[in-house]
């Protein structure tokens, strides 16, 4: 023990005397261990901490798959098929069912749009989650007359009623309806989509809505193939003619499935950075080893082992890897509110079970920063250790240190790190540059609509107030006439689920004119609009015209087609005058009016899809409830926002206004996923840059100083300042086209990895490669330079005195 603290105070004095040396070094350090922990905090907490319910890994969820739709998604089954699977399965313990929904608070404030969830009695003492106040609703109260209580999730309760102890037993009023409040969930209750509120699922004979989500739980000697065969028996034998595929997934692998590839390039990444800040840090240890070669060959003189001089060098290393690890942790606490929230903008998808992303440094972080720094301090000072304690007494007391045969073994040492740092460099601008521009391809990629200046809000109608369609419509008109009349209002249009970059819309079959059968594999987006929807986004009218008052539940039914749509089916014709039916029971055969330009309904790296769309005074009664109005104004878009909310509680009070945004800004969070990859993976990118351009000068810095006699006989025999400054810049030329053409054959093979994310953009872009392969090249002309020009200035007379 006492050895070892022996070691460490001449550790800590060494490090004192160069004070430059340390910081540099630490500070290199401090980025690498602080980027791995930050990206590791976020790769524990969404896909290594286990979900916090009861045993998550034998929680799992019905998957459905329509392979003739291209569908895929959460399961869904009728109420009835729910009691035929809690009665023949034998592979699960418990089974719920869930179903997801919205309703709008009132009765205590501003009215407020809640998004919840409606579940059987079971899926509390599933997940094992008790409640923080109350109780949960039972069995009983899932039976008609009784259903009317409610649960409230932690975050509405402190939000909307101020955490108040005594809200159990009290009423709220959700859609106009009463619900007495039975209990509050506590906050680490987050299922499904972070769900507001719970009430009981009544369950019904009703088999023509297949609405029912369901999760279970595995007995204990259950695996997930053998219950997936056991459904699949038992879906064929309740629907034999179905054409729907059904399976289970794991939660935790569906609630983790969309950012799991983009955390493990970014993880990959990071330990890339780090490697090359060991590498950095190696060429530091090794030219300061050098020139404390005579200090470590008199003490192996007077009688220092070899395992005692790696043991005092890796003492050294390893106080600068603790400090740095530390410096780094501190690093990652102070960005990890950021991170947390751009990763979780990014993991958030319409429809999935997500779960917010909580970057807490826990024993997990911890021992992961502990551990990179332990490990980083062994493999940053190892090499440098064994190669000064290979120094001979003898021969390095008869030589100088910087012409000893410890100095070349060094500088080859040396050699090799920044070849390997340049590899690794390379590969990680490449990766950079490939999603740098994939994303300047999406940002040019046309929406299909002028986003400028528009502001969008949502409304829904409850269903208890608003049964009919002839209601539903007379509210829509009032609202819209009335925001259309405010000052600096352009135009204002509705549509019914499926504003773009919000929502798809409704997908579903249709059938052409001539036709008895949908075409096979093929869906469309069906969307109710009202007249000035097309006017309002700037989608503009390639052929026919914009729905106008005169269509109306009276008058012949029409839709307007996308203009893909009307190549696909109409090649070399006009679709105005041709009939479709949408497939809903209300419209039948609708004749074309118009055909507008297509929409990127889904998102810019997505094909704009088929779409039908229907004026809303035609549309199906339950596809008039939802309602997302763009508003075009003069000015800012969402300077209009308070009259336009004004204007809605003139006509109804109790409906809120939600969901409020600039097109623009949809736009741009529909492209925070991969803004989040090509940033993150740029910065890592750019350190990585720094750190081998400091690495390459290091090294041709030190190559002047060791050769700085042989630089003054060259010149004292007539070498000129311009050639000393090739010889040494041709040195780490070298040097820096082995690590690019190195770097050049592991990128073509790892960024295959990233294909997924690309758009528009080939893994192996040669534009990509040669332009990072030119900028690292001159990055490394430029570290070159400086040294070099100053080996052009060396005194000959001066360097032949040099020792």
């Amino acid at each position: 023990m006492s050895g070892v603290l022996q070691d460490v105070r001449y550790a800590l004095r060494q490090l004192r005397r160069s004070p430059g040396f340390t910081a540099v070094a630490v500070l290199t350090l401090a980025l690498g261990i602080g980027a791995n922990t930050a990206i590791f905090s976020i790769f524990n907490a969404t896909l290594l901490r286990p979900l916090s319910y009861k045993d998550p890994g034998r929680l799992v969820i019905l998957w459905s798959t329509i392979p003739r739709w291209g569908f895929s998604g959460l399961g869904s089954l009728t109420d009835p098929d729910y009691v035929q699977w809690q009665q023949q399965n034998q592979v699960f313990e418990q089974i719920a069912a869930f179903r997801g929904q919205t309703s709008n608070l009132t009765g205590s404030g501003i009215p407020e749009r809640l998004a919840g969830s409606t579940a059987t009695a079971s899926l509390f003492p599933l997940l094992g989650v008790p409640p923080e106040l109350g109780r949960v609703f039972s069995a009983e109260e899932q039976l008609p007359g009784h259903e009317n209580v409610v649960l409230l999730s932690h975050g509405l309760w402190a939000r909307r009623f101020g955490s108040n102890p005594d809200i159990v037993g009290k009423p709220i009023t959700l859609d106009g309806k009463s619900f007495t409040v039975r209990g509050v969930m506590p906050a680490r209750l987050q299922f499904p989509n972070e769900a507001d509120f719970w009430t009981p699922m009544v369950l019904t004979s009703d088999r023509s809505n297949a609405m029912d989500q369901i999760i279970a739980r595995l007995k204990p000697d259950v695996t997930i193939e053998r219950a997936g065969q056991d459904i699949t028996l038992i879906a064929h034998r309740l629907n034999p003619d179905s054409s729907i595929q059904l399976s289970l997934a794991f939660l935790n692998d569906k609630a983790v499935a969309n950012i799991r590839p983009a955390l493990a390039v970014l993880l990959a990444a990071v330990g890339l950075v780090l490697l090359i800040a060991c590498a950095n840090v190696a060429n530091l240890l090794l030219s300061r080893a050098t020139a404390r070669q005579k200090e470590i060959v008199m003490r192996r003189v007077l009688g220092a082992s070899r395992i005692r001089i790696v043991r005092q060098m890796l003492t050294e290393s390893g106080l600068l890897a603790g400090v740095g690890g530390i410096l780094g942790l501190l690093l990652a606490f102070a960005t990890r509110n950021l991170m947390a929230s751009v990763v979780e903008q990014s993991m958030t998808q319409p429809g999935a079970i997500s779960r917010i992303v909580a970057m807490d440094m826990d024993v997990w972080v911890l021992a992961f920063s502990f551990l990179v720094s332990i490990a980083t301090g062994i493999l940053f000072g190892l090499a440098p250790a064994l190669q000064i304690s290979k120094a001979d007494a003898q021969s390095s007391l008869r030589v100088s240190g910087t012409k000893s045969a410890t100095g070349v073994r060094s500088q080859q040492v040396r050699s090799i790190l920044i070849v390997g740092q340049f590899a690794l460099t390379l590969v990680l601008l490449v990766g950079a540059g490939l999603l740098l521009k994939s994303f300047a391809r999406l940002l040019n990629v046309d929406p299909g609509l002028a986003a400028k200046n528009v502001t969008i809000l949502n409304l829904e109608l409850p269903e208890i107030r608003y049964r009919t369609d002839v209601q539903m419509r007379a509210f829509h008109n009032a609202v819209l006439d009335r925001i259309s009349a405010l000052p600096g209002v352009h135009a204002a249009g509705s549509v019914g689920y499926g504003i773009p970059f919000g929502e798809g819309g409704i997908q579903g079959d249709f059938t052409l004119q001539g036709q008895t059968e949908p075409p096979q594999g093929i869906t469309a987006s069906k969307l109710v609009v009202s007249p000035d929807y097309f006017r309002a986004l700037g989608i503009p009218l390639k052929e026919g015209r914009a729905f106008d008052l005169s269509d109306t539940g009276a008058s012949q039914p029409v839709v307007i087609v996308s203009q893909s749509f009307a190549r696909r089916f109409w090649p070399g014709q006009s679709a105005v005058g041709q009939k479709i039916n949408p497939g809903f029971r209300e419209t039948g055969w609708c004749s074309v009016v118009g055909v507008v330009g297509d929409v990127k309904q889904e998102g810019l790296a997505n094909d704009a899809p088929l779409t039908i769309y229907m004026p809303y005074s035609q549309g199906p009664t339950f596809l008039l409830s939802f309602m997302a109005i763009a508003v075009r104004t003069d000015g800012a878009p969402l300077s209009v926002v308070n009259a336009a909310r004004a204007q809605v509680q003139s006509v109804d009070p109790e409906i809120p206004v939600f969901g409020v945004s600039s097109m623009e800004k949809l736009i741009s969070k529909s492209l925070s996923e991969p803004r989040l990859n090509s940033v993150l993976l740029a910065a890592f990118a750019g350190l990585a840059l720094v750190l081998a351009a400091v690495g390459i000068y290091g090294v041709i810095a030190y190559s002047v100083t060791q050769r700085t006699h042989e630089i003054g006989i060259r010149m004292a025999l007539g070498a000129g300042p311009h050639s000393m400054t090739n010889l040494m810049v041709g040195k780490g030329a070298m040097l820096a086209l082995a690590g690019i053409g190195l770097g050049l054959v592991a990128a073509l093979a790892l960024t295959r990895l990233i294909a997924n994310f690309l758009f528009g953009v080939t893994a192996t872009d040669p534009a990509t490669f040669v332009g990072v392969s030119l900028l690292l090249a001159l990055v490394a002309l430029a570290g070159c330079y400086i040294p070099a020009r100053r080996a052009a200035r060396v005194d000959p007379m001066v360097a032949l005195r040099y020792e």
